[in-house]
């Protein structure tokens, strides 16, 4: 038996299958990318102000101590052995030229003597300075010379340390450094988190 070709030609009555499509891709956010530039930009230059700023301060006092060490403690078990005190005084050269303070009479080192300066003082003014004993017979003897460099400086026989105020890293710049390093890292984040979902 034959089958017509009216039977083989009939079209069916399934449905043909539908394609299916991918739904679009999600815009990922790779415009809060550009974020990162003022967030860099903002911690790098309060890093850079943070960590660069001129060394130095103004000098407001001036203390004189024994030198630690044996020779500090040889030096002051000599002094013990003349019954007089000294009457000590410095003599502070600077750029702007010389002055003297004026002297502790009858006074021990001790613990150490504070010398409060007139008008502050730059740090980098401040060239050397001489430990002077007005207490002698016929003149006044120069105890030690110390030449100064920084904040504190060792003769033969003492230590002078500069007290006042350093220099400290602008206040804006630490908060320059945080703002910048929380945008920084909210893009980071952000941008990890969009890929991963």
């Amino acid at each position: 038996m034959t089958q017509s070709s009216s039977e083989t030609t009939q079209p069916s009555t399934e449905a043909a299958p539908v394609e299916l499509r991918q739904p679009p891709a999600r815009v990922r956010g790779y415009w809060r990318l550009l974020l990162l530039l003022p967030g860099a930009f903002l911690l790098a230059f309060g890093l850079f102000h943070f960590y660069n700023f001129p060394e130095g301060g103004t000098v407001e006092s001036i203390k004189l101590t024994t030198k630690p060490g044996l020779v500090g403690q040889a030096s002051e078990a000599v002094k013990l052995i003349d019954p007089r005190n000294p009457d000590l005084y410095l003599k502070v050269s600077t750029n702007a030229g010389d002055f003297k303070t004026r002297p502790y009479n009858d006074t021990p080192v001790g613990n150490g003597l504070v010398w409060s300066l007139r008008k502050p003082i730059a740090l980098s003014e401040v060239k050397k300075v001489e430990v002077w004993d007005s207490n002698s017979v016929l003149k006044d003897e120069q105890e030690d010379n110390i030449t100064m460099g920084d904040w504190s400086a060792e003769g033969e026989h003492y230590r002078i340390d500069l007290l006042g105020r350093r220099n400290q890293p602008p206040p804006w710049a630490l908060p320059l450094v945080v703002i910048g390093g929380a945008i920084c890292g909210f893009v980071v984040l952000r941008f990890v988190w969009d890929q991963v979902i």
